[in-house]
């Protein structure tokens, strides 16, 4: 019997547990890992300015990884709250993971909530959060960068400014701030057609990776069947022409 292709790469960089909004422990979710082949795996459950069970995070993961042959990182996935760029997570908690990724959410002001009615203001406040977030140096991981389509005020890949997403590939290529290439990034873009959002995101790709940003690719798994399903990611990433070389090896950051 000929063993079916691991996920490439072999780690999967965005899962969540049941310490967030996940439906599996960090066990079952590891488990998995291994068993579909992955290298590593990144636990990245959601810390919020309420979250009080950091500890308790940290020492499940370590304890599970120390079992596991699978490389496991305790991560975080922090909100960025406003166009500011402030994020909700403080300095000293993103000091004790791994792995911080940073996300716009459905309630960061300025841009999903109380957006500008001029376009070119609401692109000012996208670019210059996404900067601010790059440049204070707390994060590694901009996690599924530009999900904006399901916003009030919808901002699609071809609506990006060419140059200003130069500008930001070269910031977070200088700063070692990471382009997470998330596998259901198609859920962000409901109105439009699966491959043509991709060809509109493979640009965005090709783009960064001129720039000499690097990139991981997660699976924004919430429960164990998720765990290493990177196809799509793998998709796109042939249509950018990004080449596994300027992927990061999760496994080197424990």
């Amino acid at each position: 019997m000929i063993d079916l292709p691991r996920p490439v790469p072999p780690h999967d960089a965005h899962t969540h547990t049941t310490f967030s909004d996940g439906r599996n422990s960090v066990a079952e979710m590891v488990q998995v890992a291994e068993a579909v082949g992955l290298e590593a795996i990144a636990i990245t459950d959601h810390v919020r300015p309420d979250t009080s069970d950091i500890d308790d995070r940290i020492a499940e993961i370590e304890r599970v990884g120390a079992r596991s042959p699978v490389v496991v990182l305790a991560g975080a996935e922090a909100p960025i709250m406003d166009s500011s760029g402030r994020l909700g997570i403080s300095a000293s908690q993103a000091s004790r993971f791994k792995l911080v990724l940073a996300e716009i959410t459905g309630t960061t002001a300025g841009i999903a909530t109380d957006a500008p009615a001029s376009s070119s203001r609401l692109m000012d406040n996208i670019f210059e959060t996404l900067t601010a977030v790059v440049a204070e140096g707390h994060v590694r991981v901009l996690a599924h960068p530009f999900n904006l389509g399901r916003f009030e005020a919808a901002v699609y890949p071809d609506d990006l400014p060419r140059s200003r997403l130069r500008e930001l590939a070269r910031l977070m290529a200088r700063r070692s701030v990471v382009f997470e290439i998330m596998n259901h990034m198609c859920w962000w873009f409901p109105s439009i057609p699966v491959g043509e959002f991709t060809r509109q995101y493979a640009t965005i790709l090709r783009i960064f990776g001129e720039e000499n940003c690097k990139f991981v690719v997660g699976s924004d798994s919430h429960c164990a069947h998720g765990v290493g399903n990177t196809w799509w990611s793998r998709r796109v990433m042939r249509l950018a022409g990004v080449e596994l070389s300027q992927v990061v090896d999760l496994s080197a950051l424990a």
